[in-house]
């Protein structure tokens, strides 16, 4: 919900960005109800072994939202983990809280 944010990709997707950032502008605009400026950074692309994705930063760099394939993976194995315990080693009548 920043007015200025910058957005970081692969050189290899930059076309593709360019291609898309008009309209996904747009949408933003219309159900957000607030105009926003989306600047490609040319200068800071991401590595070229990420898989994919983008990562956006607003507030000169305190705010950071990455989206990649690593960072969406990253985070839905953080949250496996207490599955994974329980199917490898069973429920543990210790724990009080299950996270």
């Amino acid at each position: 919900m920043e007015p200025q944010v910058l957005l970081r990709c692969r050189e290899d997707d930059l076309d593709l960005i360019k291609e898309v950032l008009p309209h996904a502008t747009q949408q933003y605009t219309e159900n957000i109800k607030q105009d926003v400026n989306i600047t490609v950074a040319t200068d800071n692309y991401l590595p070229a072994d990420t898989c994919g994705g983008v990562e956006l930063i607003a507030l000169n760099g305190r705010v950071k939202v990455p989206n990649t394939l690593e960072s969406r993976l990253d985070l839905i194995s953080q949250q496996l983990v207490p599955e994974i315990r329980n199917a490898l080693f069973g429920r543990n009548t210790n724990r009080k809280f299950t996270d």
